[in-house]
């Protein structure tokens, strides 16, 4: 064995790793698993999510010093981590030691609502305190980071109160914090929170100490790690081992970019060889082949300003900006970045990009010493194997030479280009071209430079009319994309390539030649600083109930204390189940190779279909919203992807890995095409069933002055929680223990035992808190647990399962396609006379769960339907089964009729919201004087005339602005049960609900309502996680009403406890709470009360709740970018029980339609049918640059809903039902471009949801001749 060792320090405790560690263990693994601090996240595993960040402060090579910096601890390899401080959350601060000012911001701003992310923002944050950043730098710091909850607004406000110009509102928001003024000291001798830096005044320092200069070596039978500092012991390990097996390791940040990694027979980390991490200059930038992209920032921002002939550099540096993110890009390298693009030539590297168009040369070293100097296209093929990269020559350009270069991306941070492109001219006499270099990405794998473009341009001046056409009419015969699987179709690649070219010209151009409405076309979408205003009234009174108190676990989330399913401790003798996935869309298993997948590392057992006991299905037909069963493991498969096996093994990955391996054979598979689109089945009568619930009409206008017709269509939308889809099941007695991440604890208690053919009362199921659900965790999980807890009693050990991100995305149904055909009668004023329309929804592979009542429910919205006929039906695809999402069913109804109010408003002339007035019901709405209102707040009637304006005076950006309404109809549905229970010692409480707290405060605003109704401090209230044996046979937490109806169950249980109190108040009238708890419960009063809602308590009655948003967008024309400019909210919540928890739900559902009806798209194989975009990399969520520049959100001042628990309105869901605007927005903008391109602006469009790159520009159909300067 080895005496290798690495060292480092993990919240100021020394570890020492050595080969009694898994090689291919991950950092964030081995805090997990071995330190257990179960404060550090994970999701993605690929260094997309920022769930996983930890600081670190370590030697820098490439500065000469001790640096801080996050990093994502999902990819690095902790035998990686020598000589590392490592801080992580729990290091930062916690409740035995004090939280730090950045813990105590967040919660005060309330930027945490699951939770589960809350870790990674506030060490990412952490790690950046030090660099005295200003809040615009600090909001660019933070695409490493995601949130699906709270919409991001409250979380840049927290960041931007550490900017060193933080804006005077913000100062005094953080002023009015608590205690924030006595911040934890740096002195370590009175600080007792386990900050990195703490280390430099203890006994050793690994960061000092770090001066090994040895290889260190590592040897796991056939497996070797070495962690070399020179070049020759990488030469001399090749010579030992052979380069048949072998990869570089520096930061291990390409792992994050293939789909299915392995590692290799040998990892040789070479992050500590200095000569590859340095830079010099003579003539040329020599930049040392593993210095790292952040580091090239820093050095390229240096020689831009002062160096002679590298001020193209600059250009650089915004470039760069847009690779990965912080943590990335801070040990993710340049000779890594490279040798990625070599091993996938469709990999769009940025890199490649940059150098290969200003004539980088690359430096690479053979074994015996040899260099050679090639070319960047030449490195790309040049034989790397047993060859070492060695550095970049970077040439200086001069004065003469033009660059610019750009990156098109899905969302504005961490993504993949949908094109890249980099341009250099330069210049001679009179503006005529000397050389031209023109390389794009992402058009074709072998496709570099337009060769025939630049040769045109030679010679010529590009600034006149005559020659930009010519030369766009050169490249777009050049450009001839190919299909790339995942990636938008050839057309949109084509179109952003041209007008790419365009705009640099644009950007080049000398003033005074093109015309003052093309030349803003030359700019990018710049973001300002982001701001917004929360508006609300309180009523003291009422206190602590309407009070806008911060969530009450906030500060354990914010210090990674608060506990999700797989931060409990780990189980004597546990293991890890994976499902093992289909190959194939229909057919069924054949065979499975056991002995080969027993085989495999680390595994313990392999079930099929054939080991339950039970009946094989997650769900129970009869219960609420459940018709069919859905296999658990799969006899007749459905889809790509289903799951067909459980696998289990000794660590989390090694089960995932074996999954992947498990060799299995079909039969009866289908040779046809995978169905995948409402549309095609269609064509199928087995796969359509319509009779679905309709709209009838009472009668029908006889006015129609003209009737329009349409297909309204949008697609469908992964929930993304952050926490993944987990269980843990142990066997404790004769029952089973199952921690489930579930918004339905009675449907995982019923599955569990109808599966393994056990009572129910055999498994007791317990949520303490679920990392984000969105509907998602309603029945979707239960496969899992069913699947988990199979493994614990086929085994009798305690088993986990955490899905990973991939097999989550794959086998989790989603929001439901939706189709709605429709043709609509009306008079000049827009006003309906007849409307006749057909909505279809796609409920995937199974009919289980229809969501036909909630699409006709919404449909109406808040219009009158007396001459309206609508029908329903669904459809079945080669899908996985579809599933609840925020508002479900709801969200694209309401949508749907707003997108045939907007036709109907182009098609008559009439501004859109006259139409919709029009149309309005007289009962029950008062959208027509909230929208008034908000007018008078947004300035909207100046910002109209200001946008006309601007759209006149810009060819190549255009604004819009829409006013949007909703009125979505609440109805109690199912019940829920809470247990308070009062305390004779001290009287304080608890209440145990059914509804599940999963982000939207529940707890919190259960805790006020117990408060308010028993008159105690509200600290005196304590809510205690969820038990299926306290809330047995609860409903589903969902459909907007759940705090209401366990807030209800609260007061009634209250109620009845007051009751019980009642005599000993009497005989006490001046006695304490404390005073009269002690006397009742000596006289043995019954201090507990549980009560359970119905929906047919004739106290709870339905009612709607209104909303107004007005968006205002801009749209580069000539790349289908979009900034979102201002969003103002006006949302009708009633009398909220905690309007600051409120604000958040509105922000946080309006921020996820946004990213639905914009920038998330599922692609499918159309082939296998496999899902292509199964992974952060690939499927775009929202991120902090997403979000309106300002975003405003107003709570109707205090207006008591009658009909509502103590006042109040729900408003979880419906913040997403006014975001379909931002698609009304941008047609208009669409709709202004196409009228500038001499098109009919009569004719209404059919546009592709989601409004993305892709949609847009297909749309704009900008034509070729427009692209010129002076005409």
């Amino acid at each position: 064995m080895s005496k290798s060792k690495i060292e480092f320090t993990v919240n100021g405790q020394k570890c020492i790793v050595d080969e009694s560690t898994p090689r291919e263990t991950t950092l964030n693994a081995y805090l997990r698993y071995v330190l257990c601090l179960r404060g550090t996240k994970a999701m993605c595993h690929e260094g997309g999510c920022g769930s996983c960040i930890v600081k670190v402060r370590a030697r820098r090579n490439t500065s000469g010093t001790i640096e801080t910096f996050p990093v994502n601890s999902c990819l690095v390899l902790v035998f990686s981590c020598n000589g590392w401080e490592i801080t992580t959350v729990e290091g930062v601060g916690n409740r035995l030691d004090g939280y730090s000012d950045v813990q105590k911001r967040i919660v005060a701003f309330n930027g945490s609502q699951c939770g589960y992310c809350t870790p990674g923002w506030v060490m990412q944050l952490t790690s950046l305190l030090d660099k005295n950043l200003t809040m615009a730098e600090l909001e660019q710091s933070f695409g490493s980071n995601t949130c699906r909850c709270t919409g991001f607004r409250s979380i840049l406000d927290t960041i931007k109160s550490f900017g060193v110009d933080a804006s005077p509102e913000i100062c005094q928001r953080v002023r009015d914090i608590e205690e924030l003024n006595t911040p934890c000291s740096n002195n370590p001798r009175t600080c007792q929170r386990k900050c990195s830096e703490q280390s430099d005044c203890s006994d050793w320092s690994v960061v000092a100490d770090a001066k090994n200069e040895s290889t260190l070596s590592f040897h796991f039978g056939k497996y070797s790690f070495y962690k070399v500092y020179d070049q020759q012991a990488i030469f001399d390990i090749l010579n030992e081992h052979g380069v048949d097996s072998y990869m570089l390791v520096d930061g291990n940040t390409g792992k994050g970019i293939v789909e299915t990694f392995e590692y290799p027979g040998v990892l040789i980390d070479i992050s500590e060889v200095a000569s590859l991490k340095t830079y010099t200059f003579d003539q040329n930038l020599i930049l040392g082949a593993n210095v790292s992209i952040q580091d090239c920032i820093t050095i390229f921002k240096e020689a831009a300003a002062n160096r002679s002939g590298f001020a193209y550099l600059a250009e650089f540096v915004k470039h760069l900006n847009l690779v990965a993110h912080i943590p990335v890009r801070k040990i993710g390298s340049i000779a890594g970045n490279l040798m990625y693009k070599r091993q996938i030539p469709r990999y769009k590297s940025d890199l490649f990009l940059l150098f290969e168009c200003v004539g980088a040369n690359v430096t690479v070293c053979k074994s015996n010493g040899e260099t050679k100097t090639l070319k960047i296209l030449e490195f790309i093929k040049y034989d790397m194997q047993g060859v070492l990269m060695i550095n970049v020559e970077l040439p200086p350009l001069s004065s003469s030479h033009v660059f610019r270069s750009y990156k098109i991306m899905p969302r504005n941070q961490n993504a993949l280009a949908v094109v890249n492109s980099a341009y250099l001219l330069k210049l001679g006499s009179k503006n005529v071209i000397d050389s031209a270099s023109i390389v794009y990405g992402n058009i074709d794998p072998d496709f570099v430079h337009a060769t025939k473009t630049e040769n045109y341009l030679i010679g010529k001046c590009i600034f006149t009319d005559e020659n930009l056409q010519g030369a766009i009419k050169v490249l777009n015969e050049e450009l001839v994309p190919v299909e790339i699987s995942g990636e938008p179709p050839i057309q949109t690649r084509k179109k952003l390539a041209l007008g790419l070219f365009y705009k640099f010209v644009l950007s080049i151009v000398p003033a005074g030649i093109a015309l003052p409405k093309y030349t803003s076309g030359g700019e990018l979408l710049k973001r300002p600083v982001s701001s917004g205003k929360e508006d609300y009234q309180t009523d003291s009174s009422l206190y602590p109930l309407n009070k806008p108190v911060d969530k009450l676990e906030g500060q354990i989330q914010a210090g990674g204390e608060a506990r999700f399913v797989n931060d409990l401790p780990e189980q004597p003798g546990q293991v890890f189940g994976a499902f093992v996935l289909s190959t194939v869309h229909i057919g069924e298993v054949d065979t499975i190779d056991v002995d080969a997948a027993m085989a495999l590392e680390g595994v313990v057992a392999l079930f099929t279909a054939k080991d339950i006991p039970g009946v094989n299905s997650f769900g129970y037909p009869g219960i609420q919203l459940q018709t069919n069963d859905e296999e658990i493991l799969a006899t007749k498969i459905k889809f790509y992807g289903q799951p067909i096996a459980v696998i289990v093994a000794k660590t989390e990955k090694q089960a995932e890995k074996a999954a992947k391996k498990v060799k299995v054979t079909y039969k009866n598979v289908s040779t046809a095409a995978p169905v995948l689109t409402i549309d095609e089945a269609k064509k199928d009568s087995s796969r359509y069933v319509g009779g679905g619930p309709t709209i009838d009409p009472t009668g029908k206008g006889t006015n129609v002055t003209k009737i329009i017709k349409g297909v309204y269509e949008i697609e469908s939308q992964y929930h993304y929680y952050l926490e993944p889809i987990s269980c843990v099941v142990v066997p404790v007695d004769k029952s089973l223990e199952v921690y489930d991440s579930t918004q339905w604890m009675d449907l995982t208690q019923i599955a569990i035992a109808r599966s393994l053919g056990i009572s129910e009362s055999e498994v007791i199921v317990k949520v303490r808190r679920v990392g984000g659900g969105f509907g998602g965790k309603i029945s979707r999980n239960v496969q899992a647990a069913a699947a988990c807890a199979l493994v614990a009693k086929k085994l009798d050990k305690p088993c986990r399962f955490i899905l990973p991100l991939q097999t989550n995305m794959t086998i989790a149904g989603k929001r439901l396609p939706c189709q709605c055909e429709y043709e609509v009668g009306v008079d000049d004023d827009g006003k309906i006379q007849y409307l006749d329309a057909t909505i279809v929804e796609d409920n995937g592979s199974s009919n289980n769960e229809n969501i036909l009542d909630f699409v006709v429910s919404g449909f109406p919205n808040c219009y009158n339907t007396d001459n309206w006929s609508l029908k329903t039906a669904t459809v079945t695809t080669d899908t996985p089964s579809n599933t609840f999402a925020r508002a479900p069913g709801t969200c694209e109804g309401i949508s749907s009729i707003e997108h045939i109010m907007q036709h109907i408003a182009f098609a008559v002339k009439k501004d859109p919201t006259a139409v919709r007035k029009a149309n309005m019901r007289t009962d029950d709405n008062d959208l027509p004087d909230l929208i008034e209102t908000l007018k008078t707040d947004a300035n909207y009637d100046s910002r109209v005339t200001e946008i006309e304006q601007f759209n006149k005076a810009n060819r190549w950006f255009k604004k819009s602005i829409s006013i949007n309404v909703m009125s979505f109809p609440v109805v109690y549905y199912g019940n829920y049960s809470a247990l308070v229970s009062i305390y004779r010692g001290d009287a304080t409480v608890t209440v145990s609900i059914g509804g599940i707290e999963m982000g939207q405060g529940i707890n919190t605003k259960a805790a006020q309502v117990c408060a308010y109704e028993l008159g105690v401090p509200l600290e005196y209230v304590k809510v205690i996680p969820h038990y299926s044996f306290v809330a047995s046979n609860n409903v589903f937490s969902g459909s907007s009403i759940t705090t209401e109806s366990c807030c209800y169950a609260i007061i009634r249980a209250c109620e009845s406890l007051k009751e019980k109190l009642a005599p000993t108040r009497r005989n006490n009238p001046k006695a304490t709470w404390r005073e009269i708890i002690k006397s009742a419960s000596d006289d043995q009063v019954e201090l507990t009360s549980l009560f359970m809602m119905k929906d047919t308590d004739e106290k709870l009655k339905s009612y709607s709740a209104f909303a107004v948003a007005i968006i205002e967008t801009k749209l580069d024309i000539l790349t289908g970018q979009v900034q979102i400019v201002r969003s103002d909210i006006l949302e009708d919540v009633g009398v909220s029980a905690n309007p600051k928890l409120d604000v958040g739900q509105v922000q946080g559902a309006y921020m996820q339609g946004i990213g639905y009806f914009t920038c998330e798209k599922l692609i499918y194989n159309k082939t296998t049918g496999k899902l292509e975009t199964n992974r952060s990399l690939t499927y775009h969520v929202p991120l902090a640059l997403d979000i309106p520049v300002e975003y405003n959100v107003k709570l109707r001042y205090n207006y008591k809903n009658p009909n509502g628990v103590l006042g109040s309105k729900t408003c979880g869901e419906m913040g997403i039902c006014t975001s379909h605007g931002v698609t009304h927005a941008l047609r208009q903008c669409i709709m202004e471009s196409r009228k500038d391109s001499g098109y009919d602006a009569n004719e209404w469009i059919t546009i592709g949801v989601p409004y993305d790159t892709e949609a847009i520009l297909k749309a704009l159909d900008v034509k070729l001749e427009e692209f010129v300067l002076t005409k």
